[in-house]
């Protein structure tokens, strides 16, 4: 039979080992109507067991059945090197075609053809069926490969822009911590300084004594003569390391102030009576800079 391409039916090619027997089976293949009633085509009856012919003439079969008495070493030779893993390979056994004589016997002949056949084409047909799921799991395996390769992908894009977002902040620490060192070392001694607190002279003075500062001038001067620690007053303000400390200095000037006005005759008769005396006859003529501006010098 010519070995031809039949699309969508299942290609049988038989191997059997001489033209005696291929053309029994042939006359057999023709009267069991294969294609007709099963959809099945013989392509090709091999009549000979050369391992190298039978390569050549098997390749590319659904089925192949091999002629031979049982699973003989002939059998098993063929079968290791026809089996793949799209075709089914099968038993056209001897054994059940020949008769006590030893001759063949026809009908045999054509019951063990369609049985082989048949048997090999359901275990073909649960391979395909094996083989469609196989592929069809493939498919989804793809699939989700192709969906993990592509957030693969995507992680290493936003990986890129993470990484240079973290450069960036990188960069900016840096900056923060020279920024930061810059100011630690201008301000480092700044513990080591008293800290003044500020007042204003007239709101503490109405607040100590219940009255209107009349002459603040005075308070200047005096603070300026005896030079108080940590005391410091002028602009309308007075600075101390407390609010305690600021009235009680305040009182102190105050009590010096009404006892030289209540004493001013005595004062000047005690200092020596005609005697002149350099009083500043203005208080510019007092050192009343301005005590504030250099403070942090």
């Amino acid at each position: 039979m010519e070995n031809e391409s039949h699309e969508s039916k299942i290609d049988v090619r038989i191997i059997v080992s001489g033209l005696d027997i291929a053309q029994l089976v042939s006359k057999a293949v023709n009267n069991i109507h294969l294609e007709n009633d099963y959809n099945i085509v013989v392509s090709s009856i091999i009549p000979t067991v050369e391992l190298s012919i039978v390569k050549k003439v098997a390749s590319g079969a659904d089925i192949l059945l091999i002629g031979g008495y049982g699973s003989d070493e002939t059998y098993n030779i063929l079968f290791n090197e026809l089996k793949t893993d799209f075709n089914h390979i099968g038993l056209f056994d001897y054994n059940n075609i020949i008769v006590e004589d030893e001759s063949i016997d026809f009908k045999l002949a054509e019951k063990e053809i369609l049985n082989s056949i048949i048997k090999s084409t359901l275990s073909y047909s649960l391979n395909l069926i094996n083989v469609h799921t196989l592929e069809n799991k493939l498919m989804k395996v793809t699939h989700n490969y192709n969906n993990l390769l592509d957030d693969y992908n995507q992680v290493l894009k936003e990986n890129e822009v993470l990484s240079q977002e973290n450069n960036e902040l990188m960069e900016d620490i840096k900056e923060l911590k020279s920024d930061f060192n810059a100011f630690k070392l201008r301000y480092e001694d700044i513990y080591s300084k008293e800290i003044l607190e500020i007042f204003s002279l007239d709101d503490l003075w109405q607040e100590t004594f219940r009255q209107d500062l009349l002459d603040g001038d005075r308070i200047v001067i005096a603070t300026d003569k005896f030079k108080p620690d940590d005391i410091l007053v002028g602009q309308g303000f007075i600075a101390s390391q407390s609010k305690e400390k600021a009235i009680e200095w305040l009182k102190i000037i105050r009590t010096a102030l009404i006892f030289v006005d209540d004493n001013a005759g005595d004062l000047k008769k005690e200092s020596g009576i005609g005697e002149e005396e350099n009083i500043p006859e203005d208080k510019d003529d007092y050192d009343m800079s301005n005590t504030f501006e250099n403070f942090w010098d």
